[in-house]
């Protein structure tokens, strides 16, 4: 009966690896999440992307805007100022114009200096936006990285546990498999427990002398009195 406990024992131990190494594969994180929120990142960078490209195309239409009311404001100077025009209406025709391209040079001017501020801000929204984007592309790379090589590592345990069980459980008395699986069933999974500095290592109550000095030579399954888990001595594992 001891050999049948201390392979009831490492079943036992093998169905626990199993469900901690089936839970944790089932936990992994495969990236989706992260991944998910990379697309919106990336999403939110492409508008920042388009915001800047719209900005600086407006701010260069005012800088040629800005040139083009220079040149003509200098063209009217010139023929205002430059003694090529003797007629007085013409003359102040000529003066409204020029005020008028000052007016709307002075517009181009404060409307650049606004689009210079708005290009900067973007700018740099730009930029933090795809060192965050770059930071989650790496950390997805090592996310995923990681989920396959623990996947695979799992598997390869799995395998083997399964194939331990198998070998065990071809080694222990029917009755008693049958026993240990119903046993399972109603104890959280876990139907063997060592009796250490006479307690249970399952629940911690103390186990009777009486019960002690039985698995000293076990002819029977001794259980926990309290919860009725099956008991191995420490000392035989």
């Amino acid at each position: 009966m001891k050999q049948q406990l201390v392979l009831l024992y490492q079943l036992q131990q093998t169905d626990s690896q199993t469900e901690a190494d089936e839970a944790e594969l089932s936990g992994l994180d495969n990236g989706e999440t992260l991944a998910g929120e990379l697309e919106a990142e990336k999403a939110k960078l492409t508008e920042l992307d388009d915001k800047l490209s719209a900005a600086q195309a407006e701010l260069y239409d005012k800088q040629l805007q800005l040139q083009g009311t220079e040149d003509d404001r200098q063209t009217k100077w010139d023929q205002t100022y430059g003694g090529m025009i003797s007629d007085p209406k013409e003359l102040s025709a000529l003066e409204r114009k020029i005020q008028e391209l000052d007016r709307r040079k002075d517009k181009l001017e404060e409307d650049i200096i606004m689009l210079l501020d708005d290009v900067d801000i973007l700018q740099e929204q730009v930029d933090e936006k795809q060192t965050s984007v770059e930071e989650m592309s790496s950390r997805l790379s090592e996310v995923r990285q990681h989920f396959e090589q623990r996947c695979a590592e799992l598997s390869e345990e799995l395998e083997y546990l399964a194939q331990q069980r198998s070998e065990l459980g071809a080694q222990i008395k029917s009755s008693l498999l049958d026993d240990y699986e119903h046993t399972r069933q109603h104890n959280a999974n876990i139907a063997v427990a060592i009796a250490k500095d006479r307690a249970c290592s399952a629940c911690h109550t103390a186990v009777a002398s009486s019960l002690l000095g039985e698995l000293q030579q076990p002819t029977t399954v001794v259980r926990c009195e309290s919860c009725r888990r099956v008991l191995v001595l420490d000392k035989w594992i």
